[in-house]
């Protein structure tokens, strides 16, 4: 109906949505909802109130400007819905009623389904039709879904997390013991990976896969009486007590509530710094869970990226999440395909190719003069050898096992056609703008360090996926640090032993099943080679956060040496306050203080109940 000529009455006026008696210049009435207040905002988006009540039931907040999908019956469709405003005057609830909603008698008949159901039977027709038009990549980050990946191997977890634009939960191993054994076969929560368990090493890679495991339980259950001996429940001290920072030992608790949350502060103090320390023993392969909530594009590009691996659980994973998908957001992630990325693939084995006949002493296995260097890079915008250097050393760092300084230094030695032609080989033919290299290219940032840092370290802080991270492949040959408490305990011989055992077994699974694969035997103890680059925004949020007392004392270390380089060679940044959270003080009893703070919640919400 034209609005040309009509007289408006108001009959309703909630929040920011009107009710409207509507006489059209024919004569003919109706009543309309539009959204407005007719003082800051002047009424619009006008529709039939017989109309917007079938929307109603899928809208939160209706009467309100600011309005949500009810995501539980919109799911899958949503992100089509949502396209449709960008070229429309109305809103997505015209979109709704006009295109997704049944609003006539006759499409109920036609359609078999009630008036104000969904076009169950055109889903697939509209949505084919908007991706057309609008593109998928667009549409695609309109639609997400909720994953959880049950027992993936700690390898799985990082390729997962690897994608930036998602969100992630993962079983922790600094407050979840790894102790327990499937009951019904008996065996520990490890991986036994497909190429691994079909190479002459299936045997031993089992015998020292249990033998790690038995270890770190056996190296929990002493590090707790450890910490029990010096640190006794009668001798401990906490703030509970709601409003109070006052710290109390047990002995100056009445309330049978405060003495129930200090016993539990206390168990979990002498927990998590026995899996803190405990855990340098656990196998790369240690079954663990992740949940992941991201959109379309997002699981489209993991999809890709796991689908393109050697790896015989990636693709398994891949399959599977493929799999699950496809019942929530089939449309969304139809362009991953099960053969991997093409161009990519080509990427990695031109690199490798390269790299092997160019410089075969980068794939020798280089040891790190210090854990945190900071790496002096040039204007990557320049047309001299030094940024080509750079760019190409970037780009062969996760296929190598060379420092990136020392990288750089030997491609400063080549001509500046020479270096070009390099790249020009890696990238090869590119068939579409999809085709891109990797995270190379990203190098450039103001601050840029290269880490080689146990793997706990690399997992703590890889969570900071925004930054531009790249990582060698896990191995042995970085050095392993047994931790001071072990040595304490009489057991870090053992520890040694262990370790030895493994750098054996790992150089013999390289030559039986490649490198990658020969990851899963390697501990969260053994050192990682990465980078890590960022702009000082992201410094002042990751170093203040990863400096926190709660922090694991391996990742804390690592930040406190970055933030004493960085304002070493910026002064101001000190001067500025910039830095002024990034926390310097030792804390033996990392997690003592912030749970103690978590108890005195409990306490005030009367939520001490388990």
């Amino acid at each position: 109906m034209s609005q040309a000529g009509a007289k408006f009455r108001k009959v309703d006026q909630s929040d920011r949505q009107a009710t409207f008696a509507v006489e059209a210049a024919d004569g003919t009435s109706t009543t309309q909802v539009a959204y407005g207040d007719g003082v800051a905002l002047p009424y619009r988006s006008f529709v039939s109130d017989t109309a917007f009540a079938l929307a109603r039931p899928y809208l939160v907040s209706p009467e309100s400007t600011v309005t949500a999908l009810d995501m539980k019956r919109l799911h899958g469709v949503a992100g089509a819905m949502l396209a449709r405003q960008s070229r429309i005057q109305g809103t997505v609830v015209d979109v709704l009623m006009n295109e997704f909603l049944i609003t006539t008698p006759e499409e109920s008949l036609a359609l078999n389904s009630p008036v104000g159901e969904l076009k169950t039977q055109k889903l697939n027709e509209i949505i084919e039709r908007i991706l057309i038009q609008y593109g998928d990549d667009s549409v695609q980050e309109l639609e997400w879904a909720t994953v959880l990946f049950n027992s993936v191997s700690n390898l799985a977890t990082k390729v997962i997390e690897d994608r930036r634009l998602g969100g992630f939960i993962e079983q922790s191993s600094r407050y979840v013991y790894y102790t327990e054994r499937d009951p019904v076969t008996g065996r520990w929560w490890y991986l036994r990976e497909a190429a691994i368990m079909k190479s002459p090493q299936a045997g031993s890679y089992v015998i020292l896969m249990d033998k790690a495991f038995d270890l770190y339980s056996r190296l929990v259950d002493a590090l707790t009486e450890y910490y029990q001996q010096i640190k006794p429940v009668e001798t401990a001290e906490y703030a509970i007590r709601p409003g109070d920072m006052t710290k109390l030992k047990l002995v100056d608790l009445t309330d049978e509530k405060e003495i129930k949350e200090f016993k539990r502060v206390y168990k979990f103090d002498l927990k998590t710094k026995a899996c803190d320390v405990a855990r340098v023993v656990l196998p790369a392969s240690t079954l663990t869970n992740v949940a992941m909530v991201a959109n379309g594009r997002t699981f489209e590009h993991l999809l890709k990226r796991m689908y393109s691996s050697g790896s015989s659980e990636f693709h398994d994973i891949a399959e599977r999440l493929h799999g699950t998908l496809n019942k929530v957001i089939p449309k969304y992630v139809k362009r991953a395909d099960p053969s991997g990325e093409k161009y990519t693939m080509g990427v990695d084995e031109r690199t490798r190719q390269q790299i092997a006949r160019e410089f075969p002493q980068f794939l020798q296995f280089e040891k790190s003069t210090a854990e945190v260097t900071w790496e002096e890079l040039p204007d990557i915008i320049d047309d001299n050898i030094e940024p080509i250097a750079h760019t190409l050393a970037a780009t062969y760092f996760p296929f190598t096992r060379a420092t990136y300084r020392s990288m750089v230094s030997t491609l400063m030695t080549l001509s500046k056609e020479k270096l070009i032609e390099l790249i020009k080989e890696i990238v090869g033919t590119r068939a579409t703008r999809r085709d891109r290299i990797g995270r190379g290219l990203e190098l450039g940032y103001p601050i840029t360090f290269e880490i080689t840092g146990n793997f706990g370290i690399f997992r703590d802080l890889h969570r900071h996926r925004i930054m531009t991270q790249q990582r060698q492949l896990l191995n042995p040959h970085l050095g392993f640090t047994v931790p001071a408490d072990i040595e304490a305990i009489g057991l870090g011989d053992e520890v040694r032993s262990l370790i030895g055992e493994i750098g054996k077994l790992y150089d013999q699974l390289v030559e039986s099943v490649g490198p990658e694969v020969a990851q899963y035997c390697v501990t969260f103890g053994h050192h990682i080679r990465f980078t890590m680059g960022f702009n000082l925004r992201q410094a002042q949020h990751f170093l203040e956060i990863r400096t926190v007392p709660q922090g694991h004392p391996d990742y804390r270390r690592v930040c406190q040496t970055m933030e004493k380089i960085i304002t070493t060679k910026a002064p101001w940044l000190k001067e500025a306050g910039l830095m002024g959270f990034v926390d310097h003080n030792d804390y033996p009893w990392s997690r003592a203080d912030a749970e103690a703070r978590q108890s005195q919640k409990r306490i005030e919400k009367g939520l001490t109940d388990e």
